[in-house]
């Protein structure tokens, strides 16, 4: 009887260790199941967008353009006989450029002088003539009629004397005008009429004989939005620009918005407008287009990093990871890009949300991933680099 207690205890002994090992061995293929589960989750980095206050910008495609620009004409007709300058040389106010031969003009100022002297000297003969008559008049010497027309011989004598010496300054200053001048300081262009030439001067329909353009400082004129034109034309003396040529990555060329017309183009809706800007080094010329970025007040934008939108036919989008690690699409509507980098969301996501940056490629809506937080902070930079949208 023992015996078979014995026997009895041991097979429930047995039971007893067989069926703990089962439970330890399914629980052990339970858990070696969920974690290759889990090893096969797709790791995805995500970042939640950020909420900054930025200054707002608008940018405009223009061309720079001279501050002065003068074409070279001649007063006075006349033979080139001399050009006194290198094409394309900086030349100074004053600085003498052409002379037209001077021989005819000097030959007709010392005729004015010689005519000048003759109308003086018939002046004081005239006036002696009358002097002396005027004297014997009361004693009846002389009729009041001769001595009124003495009297009227001496003031034209006068007349012609001024008349001559009009004639002498004229003559003077045709000769002032056989040196061409330089009106300005500046870049010149090369000479349209070489010497030896025949020129006509003294009109509208002067000959040209070349260009100064003056470009330090050099402007830079546009064609502005309408919504900005009050805010413009009222902070025009003092508003700061900055401007970057097509070959350019940054805007680092700083100016000052000195000009805003006093009306909008009626059919486009734009106003013209014109920021000045220093050119020592003379690397800006006229005729060169640019980029002009027209800084604006603060405002509180959303931004995510632009590499993490997508696009969906013709909708803008970005992949989100809701609070079961799917994998979803929200449309988004899409602002301007700041610092060259990160993208203004206007509409579409908050900074709430989970947006995906990592494995873009291999990620699907729908999918269940393994999320993992990537840091994303914003320069505290307001250099805005670019504004396309």
């Amino acid at each position: 009887m023992k015996i078979e207690i014995i026997q009895i205890n041991y097979r429930r002994t047995i039971i007893g260790i067989l069926l703990f090992a089962s439970l330890a061995l399914l629980n052990a293929c339970t858990e070696s199941k969920a974690s290759d589960q889990n090893a096969a989750l797709l790791p995805v980095a995500y970042i939640n967008p950020v909420k900054e206050n930025i200054h707002d910008w608008e940018d405009y495609i223009g061309r720079f353009d001279a501050s002065e620009r003068v074409d070279i004409r001649s007063k006075i007709n006349g033979y080139i006989e001399d050009v006194r300058f290198k094409d394309g040389d900086a030349v100074k106010k004053g600085q003498v450029l052409f002379v037209i031969d001077q021989r005819p003009f000097y030959i007709a100022l010392k005729q004015a002088e010689a005519q000048k002297l003759e109308a003086e000297a018939n002046l004081n003969r005239t006036e002696s003539d009358y002097n002396r008559i005027a004297s014997v008049q009361d004693s009846r010497a002389v009729s009041g009629e001769e001595v009124e027309q003495r009297q009227q011989i001496a003031k034209s004598a006068e007349a012609r004397l001024m008349a001559a010496k009009a004639n002498l300054a004229q003559a003077q200053l045709d000769l002032s005008y056989t040196e061409i001048k330089a009106p300005i300081s500046g870049l010149i262009s090369e000479d349209f009429i070489d010497k030896g030439n025949y020129i006509s001067g003294g009109s509208s329909n002067a000959t040209i004989l070349s260009t100064i353009l003056t470009i330090n400082p050099i402007h830079f004129y546009f064609e502005g939005d309408e919504n900005g034109f009050s805010n413009n034309i009222k902070n025009n003396s003092a508003q700061k620009v900055k401007v970057k040529l097509s070959n350019e990555e940054d805007f680092t060329r700083e100016g000052v918005l000195d000009f805003v017309d006093n009306q909008v183009d009626k059919s486009t809706g734009t106003v013209r407008e014109r920021a000045v800007f220093n050119n020592d080094e003379m690397s800006l010329q006229s005729g060169m287009f640019g980029r002009i970025r027209l800084v604006k007040e603060k405002q509180s934008v959303i931004l995510i990093p632009d590499e993490a939108i997508g696009t969906n036919q013709s909708q803008k989008i970005v992949y989100t990871i809701d609070e079961n690690n799917t994998i979803n699409v929200k449309p988004v509507q899409l602002g301007k890009l700041y610092n060259q980098k990160y993208r203004i969301i206007l509409n579409g996501v908050t900074s709430e949300d989970r947006i995906v940056v990592g494995n873009l490629l291999k990620i699907r809506p729908g999918m269940v991933v393994d999320p993992k937080k990537d840091a994303f902070l914003i320069p505290n930079n307001d250099a805005v680099a670019s504004a396309q949208k």
